[in-house]
């Protein structure tokens, strides 16, 4: 048995666990447009419940005590009061967007009223955050509206995810997505940006000067073909990086060990090996994103994993022990764990979840035929 460090999932979309499975091979905008929008816009706050349930186990049972949620466009109290009762630390958005697809889009008078739902029902644990969801699916009204928020309210967006982003004429007009975010004052200390995998020149530079942050997402960029960030360049210009897994349907999991293994394996593809050590990937999962997210007594929880008599034997001369230990699968390995002093999951029990309002099977099916009738294609 040994204790290790929790983890902290800096980018998720809990409502998109329920679509496991069903938006493979694709690249980012046809993900979005043919499978993902059509499906989230699907949910009733039934599916959802089930969706955020199945995700917080994944999430708890693998060894995290945090997370950021990018949200959903509708029913977003939904998750807000799962969250509250799940005992987790979290960051929750209602995710902005104004633009695209008909039958998901929302006015901004109606987004704004949503927002302030969510806001109002943080407490505790769980923080308020705003989510545009990217440059291409707000208007320049909505980017306006977010200026006039609050500047110590955890924000976040995609940003430079896949190279066709640079077609966009109005990205392009700024040389790139973060030259265009930085102009919508979007930028600073309190900003999240997932990806970064494209970045323009001199976008590095806006990064530094701004002190803006960027999650890391490996296992979605590799799956949807979006490419490979440069953390350890990122790194070495003292950008604050942590880790994400995004959402199941590109992904397949919520492990975050998966991804602090991946991203240590890529990071050897744009810099010697070893140049990013094991602790600082620790670092990275965990600590890092609790202080950004100003996540208070995160050093305090708990997480106790269950090795082998092989890997105890092993860890006497293993040359990097944080590498070895981020890098042990934590899906039915993790024993207990401990957020705030409260147990979360304790040997296959979630004593702060609440039971699945119907079957994953169900829910699964009551997305998918509602998903049809908006016009999504089999």
């Amino acid at each position: 048995m040994e204790q290790i460090k929790p983890t902290i999932h800096g980018h998720i979309h809990l409502c998109q666990t329920l679509f496991r499975g069903i938006a493979e091979n694709r690249t980012l905008m046809p993900w979005l447009e043919e499978r993902i929008w059509p499906l989230e816009a699907a949910h009733t706050p039934e599916t959802l419940t089930v969706s955020v349930i199945l995700s917080l186990r994944e999430i708890i049972e693998t060894g995290s005590t945090g997370l950021l949620d990018m949200g959903s466009v509708q029913h977003s109290s939904t998750t807000v009061n799962i969250l509250k009762e799940s005992g987790i630390r979290a960051v929750v958005c209602n995710a902005l967007m104004d633009k695209g697809p008909d039958f998901i889009k929302k006015p901004l008078p109606w987004l704004i009223n949503e927002s302030e739902k969510v806001e109002n029902g943080c407490e505790g644990l769980i923080q308020y955050g705003l989510a545009p969801r990217f440059v291409l699916s707000c208007t320049p009204e909505l980017w306006q509206w977010l200026e006039t928020k609050n500047k110590n309210t955890i924000r976040t967006t995609h940003a430079a995810e896949a190279p066709g982003e640079m077609a966009d004429p109005w990205i392009a007009k700024y040389g790139g997505n973060i030259h265009l975010l930085n102009k919508l004052n979007f930028l600073g200390d309190k900003t999240l940006l997932a990806h970064c995998v494209h970045l323009q020149p001199k976008e590095m530079e806006v990064l530094v000067n701004t002190k803006t942050a960027v999650v890391h997402c490996p296992w979605t960029n590799l799956r949807l073909g979006s490419g490979i960030a440069d953390i350890p360049e990122l790194l070495k210009n003292n950008i604050r990086v942590i880790l994400g897994s995004d959402g199941a349907p590109c992904n397949n999991r919520l492990d975050l060990s998966a991804e602090t293994r991946l991203a240590a394996s890529l990071a050897s593809l744009k810099a010697p090996p070893g140049t990013i050590p094991g602790e600082k990937w620790t670092e990275i999962s965990g600590k890092q994103a609790a202080d950004f997210f100003n996540f208070k007594n995160f050093q305090n929880d708990k997480v106790h994993l269950n090795l082998t008599t092989t890997e105890e034997d092993e860890l006497a001369l293993v040359e990097d022990k944080q590498r070895y230990l981020n890098e042990i699968p934590r899906a039915g390995r993790v024993t207990k764990v401990e957020c705030n002093g409260k147990i979360i999951f304790d040997h296959g029990e979630f004593p702060t979840l609440p039971k699945l309002p119907m079957s994953i099977k169900k829910a699964r099916e009551i997305v998918w035929n509602r998903a049809l009738a908006l016009g999504m294609k089999p």
